[in-house]
């Protein structure tokens, strides 16, 4: 058994298309409600702040150099940025703005919770220092909250929250220090990807997540 705690950090989310209110469409895009109603968006993508990562695993050692497990855990990132391109001027609470890119301030965060099935190598025999390498894949449960969104000298409410499980897969890469009989301590680079996630009204790209962890091991 595992436990681990760490830091995250959240790649972009980069969106390839949006819901038009009919089906997914591809970019360029004209919304037809919302602060950006009736322009031309050409580009959208959040950005997310350093966050924090938790997680247990169960496994069982087949061989002193083989392991399989079942890994869950919780990640979580604040949002930074909504990032929008227009190619058309507009305006908003009587203030205008050119056609361009912005890189709007934005509250709200990301939560992810992995459930996958790992197979860990480790190097064998008796020594106290084991480094180790694995991956695996399963279902990742993605939740995206924009809670608002800040347009010069306007706070806007998006009240935008959608969540849903996704295909996905990870890798780590560390090592292990036996401390006594049956624990040891480690340390654990760890990415987590999901293959172009649909959360609610966006398809993005690839999700990449990379998290710095130290936890504890019981062998029993």
């Amino acid at each position: 058994m595992n436990t681990s705690v760490g830091g995250s950090i959240q790649g972009q989310l980069t969106a390839r298309r949006v819901f038009n209110g009919n089906n997914m469409q591809a970019y360029p895009y004209t919304p037809t409600s919302g602060l950006l109603s009736g322009e031309t968006i050409t580009a959208e993508n959040f950005t997310f702040e350093p966050g924090f990562r938790f997680d247990v695993e169960f496994g069982y050692n087949i061989y002193d150099w083989l392991a399989v497990s079942l890994q869950s855990g919780v990640i979580y990132n604040a949002l930074d940025q909504y990032n929008v391109s227009v190619s058309t001027p507009f305006s908003f609470n009587g203030q205008s703005y050119n056609a361009g890119s912005y890189q709007l301030p934005a509250d709200g965060e990301l939560l992810q919770v992995p459930i996958q099935i790992d197979g860990i190598l480790r190097w064998p025999g008796k020594t106290a220092f084991k480094p180790f390498i694995g991956g695996g894949v399963g279902a990742i449960w993605q939740q995206l909250d924009v809670n608002n969104i800040t347009l010069g000298t306007s706070n806007i409410q998006a009240n935008y929250c959608r969540s849903a499980f996704q295909f996905g897969y990870n890798a780590q890469l560390g090592a292990n220090y036996t401390v006594a009989p049956g624990v040891d301590f480690y340390g654990v680079f760890k990415l987590l990807g999901a293959f172009t996630p649909r959360i609610g009204n966006y398809d993005f790209e690839n999700s990449y997540n990379f998290a710095l962890e130290a936890g504890i091991q019981s062998r029993f």
